[in-house]
């Protein structure tokens, strides 16, 4: 099981995520705890808003009012509406808000059902609630909980972050729940610069990311939908606000996810180059250099017009879980670079000289243990030497071999 908490003062943004969940069919409320319902034991979204507000004290210090938890079992946990009841009023009491108004909510919008609990972290008089430690506290509870009910540990290793990663399929339906569980586990695994480099991920699985323009109330502001295209990314589908999904899946979102990664980006840049430029000093042609990177863990997404110009190229380090355009790598790595070597005269400036940009780049970066060997690299490679190796001559061989196998073929 997985269990996280948030804090924040929009007690209506909390209450409303759950509940449009709900009116989309895909959430129910499991408990109404400390609040009123109707005749039938049920509650909306006025009624709750209206009830928690009435039961926040009118002067306060605390700022964020509001908790919101969320506790994910293992996707192997098959756990009853009972089992996520008794788990989550276990969880609250343990946690000290068992006297606190709370709402559960079962999610079932993916894959894995989970459950979202809304509460208030302070009492009736103004007292905050206890949270002092919470995160390690919360986490002490959640291995009770898994001992308690017997539950299976959601360990990294147990859950890849690629785990739910499947190519949207709009025959097998509700493509808002397949989209969403893509991304969902993309933007956890990957670090990207831009919304192209986020979509050469999700065209993998079928799945369009783009930034609109929208108006409401007579204001612009930024958006973002998603669509589900066919390989060839043409879309199959309507696009889907990201406002359906949840604010993960928004344009701030996004844009704050995209600021965080350029600082990861830094610290793989220089190894990511380095294979790149490892892999091309063998002058491969363009099949072997997608197999040479591939070995390494790293896919090369390609961009072409109708005739067959590279006018994009981006790097999927899996193992870092680093997107990156070519150009973030130097000028000498844009796409216009490999399109010249794969689709023009075939001259490979890999193997005479690096730009000057990319050395400056190599000494600027080389300020970590491990980045001085590649610092110190820059010197062999301008005489297409590295180590001993002498990767023009190894090209050259691989060049006449290819040459050669040509030729007989076309004799038979």
């Amino acid at each position: 099981m997985v269990a996280k908490i948030s804090s924040t003062s929009n007690l209506g943004g909390a209450l409303g995520y759950n509940f449009h969940k709900v009116e989309a069919g895909e959430a129910k409320v499991l408990l109404v705890s400390g609040m009123s319902v109707d005749n039938n034991g049920n509650t909306d979204m006025n009624r709750a808003l209206e009830d928690m507000q009435r039961l926040l004290p009118s002067s306060m210090r605390t700022k964020k009012t509001v908790f919101h938890a969320s506790l994910n079992p293992h996707p192997d946990d098959k756990l009853s509406d009972e089992e996520l009841l008794d788990i989550a009023a276990y969880y609250m009491e343990k946690m000290g808000y068992g006297n606190q108004p709370f709402i559960v909510f079962k999610h079932s919008d993916i894959e894995r059902e989970h459950i979202h609990i809304v509460s208030l972290r302070v009492d009736s008089n103004g007292r905050k609630i206890n949270d002092s430690h919470e995160f390690r506290r919360s986490d002490k509870i959640r291995k009770e909980i898994e001992r308690k009910w017997n539950l299976n540990t959601c360990k990294k290793q147990n859950i890849p972050d690629r785990e739910q990663l499947q190519k949207a399929d709009i025959d097998k339906g509700d493509i808002r729940k397949q989209i969403a569980g893509n991304v969902s586990a993309i933007l956890k695994k990957y670090s990207f610069q831009s919304v192209g480099e986020l979509n050469a991920v999700l065209s993998a699985y079928n799945i369009m990311a783009e930034e609109v323009k929208k108006e409401h109330n007579g204001k612009q502001y930024n958006g973002m939908v998603y669509s589900v295209t066919n390989s060839e990314g043409r879309k199959l589908s309507v696009p889907i606000d990201a406002a359906k999904l949840g604010r993960k899946y928004g344009y701030n979102a996004i844009h704050i996810h995209i600021t965080r990664s350029k600082k990861e980006f830094k610290k793989v840049q220089p190894d990511l180059r380095n294979k790149v430029r490892k892999a091309m000093m063998m002058n491969p042609d363009r099949k072997e250099f997608v197999q040479m990177l591939k070995t390494e863990g790293i896919d090369v997404v390609f961009r072409e017009n109708n005739v067959g110009r590279i006018y994009g190229i981006t790097f999927i380090d899996h193992e870092n879980g680093i997107v990156a355009n070519g150009s973030r790598l130097g000028k000498g790595y844009a796409a216009s670079v490999f399109n010249e070597y794969f689709n023009g005269n075939g001259n490979n400036p890999f193997l005479t000289a690096l730009p000057k940009d990319a050395q400056v780049d190599q000494i600027i970066e080389s300020d970590t243990p491990g980045d001085d060997m590649i610092a110190e690299m820059t010197g062999s490679l301008l005489d297409g030497t590295s180590h001993g190796i002498d990767y023009r001559e190894l090209a050259f061989q691989r060049k006449m071999r290819r040459l050669y196998s040509g030729k007989l073929k076309r004799k038979k």
